[in-house]
């Protein structure tokens, strides 16, 4: 058992746990580096990747700016690095999801990078993965986000709204993303990190960001894991190879 009574305890209340320090300095170094590659375009794979940029870039704006502050998101980066994949299977990680999934039959669900470049990151609105997240069932996800940067409240770390992940699935309003209903902000909790340290949150847990207008990057790397038992409620055809980290798989599911 990796943690503490306490700590599974506060994660079965809130949803989520504010873990602290998963990397060493060497690790961390390595997948900074990795993203920026990624990011800026010089990395051999960058043309191959799946990138959102930052909404100001949508409208023209931040011309001035390198290419690596533009990008707001980095999707399913694991496929193209493989000190990304090697982090998502970090032992160390796997053995906090598979006591907080209960098993240790796991698979890789998704990877993302979110950059919250300095003086322009974006909010990222209050929503629920699993409002997202549809094909898959039970709706019961976990999410390690590990911080790249120091994140604070200033430079917009992740936001938690405890216990949130009781209620199922929240109603959301589609603009550009979905934005959960009902959100009381005064009831949030920022989960503010050092670098090279990591949270965990249920799929089903309300959470958001601020922007960034300081001078200090934010960036995080989130791995989110399933339970390989899982359902693919999804068109069969189109379903992805989600690749099994830890225990064994089972017919007929993910």
């Amino acid at each position: 058992m990796v943690l503490k009574d306490t700590q599974k305890t506060n994660y079965e209340r809130d949803g989520f746990l504010i873990y602290g320090s998963i990397l060493s300095a060497l690790e961390l170094e390595n997948l900074q580096q990795s993203i920026d590659a990624l990011a800026s375009g010089e990395h051999c794979n960058s043309d191959k990747i799946g990138i959102r940029l930052e909404a100001a870039v949508k409208k023209g704006e931040l011309q001035e700016v390198q290419q690596r502050d533009k990008v707001w998101q980095i999707l399913d980066p694991h496929l193209h690095e493989d000190l990304i994949f090697k982090h998502a299977n970090n032992p160390k990680i796997l053995d906090i999801v598979s006591e907080l999934i209960g098993t240790e039959d796991i698979k890789l669900f998704h990877t993302q990078a979110l950059m919250k470049p300095a003086f322009h990151g974006s909010v990222v609105s209050w929503h629920q993965d699993s409002a997202y997240w549809t094909s898959i069932s039970p709706p019961a996800l976990v999410s390690c986000w590990t911080a790249l940067d120091d994140a604070t409240e200033e430079n917009g770390c992740v936001q938690m709204l405890s216990g949130s992940y009781k209620k199922g699935i929240w109603d959301h309003d589609r603009r550009d993303f979905l934005h959960a209903q009902g959100v009381d902000t005064s009831k949030a909790t920022p989960v503010i990190l050092e670098a090279g340290g990591c949270s965990f949150h249920h799929s089903l847990t309300v959470h958001g960001s601020s922007e960034n207008r300081t001078p200090h990057r934010r960036r995080g790397l989130v791995t989110s894991y399933m339970r390989s038992d899982s359902q693919w409620l999804g068109d069969k055809k189109n379903k992805p190879d989600f690749p099994l980290v830890r225990g064994q798989e089972y017919a007929n599911c993910v």
